[in-house]
């Protein structure tokens, strides 16, 4: 069995340009309360890499409570991210949909012998995320989650 169960997806993300102006105008249609805004840490604190390389990216997200999921608006800054190769390459879209994992180690093990290595990871409050190179294989990057 795969280690990763699709019923715990939790995350839809979509890169923006202007990250203000989409986050209200998500508001406007949906009738959601306006999220706070914030930068990820610095690499210090969430030593981000992207391709095996630490970066010092501070992209900007507001993350809307969807219920079961979240949405997260990201808007990259000009350092080297996922988020900005995604923006440069493809436009505004969706980056990536995210699932919680109970073993990331094995997860990654997994999707790597899925030829889904990894692409870009740091860590957050109570936990690390890590996204692969699931593109031509699904269409779409994942993020896996996993919070300790």
């Amino acid at each position: 069995m795969p280690p990763i169960d699709g019923k715990k997806i939790c995350q839809v993300a979509i890169v923006v340009r202007d990250i203000e102006k989409t986050a209200k105008s998500f508001c406007e249609v949906f009738g959601l309360p306006m999220p706070k805004i914030f930068s990820i840490p610095p690499v210090e604190e969430a030593h981000t890499e992207f391709r095996g390389k630490r970066t010092k990216t501070r992209a900007k997200l507001a993350v809307f409570d969807l219920g079961a999921v979240v949405l997260e608006l990201t808007q990259p800054d000009g350092e080297p991210s996922s988020w900005k190769d995604f923006l440069d390459t493809k436009g505004e879209g969706v980056h990536h949909i995210g699932f919680m994992v109970d073993d990331l180690a094995a997860t990654l093990d997994f999707l790597a012998k899925k030829g889904m290595p990894e692409r870009h990871s740091g860590d957050y409050p109570g936990g690390r995320y890590v996204f692969v190179e699931s593109m031509e294989k699904l269409g779409v990057l994942l993020n896996v989650k996993h919070e300790s």
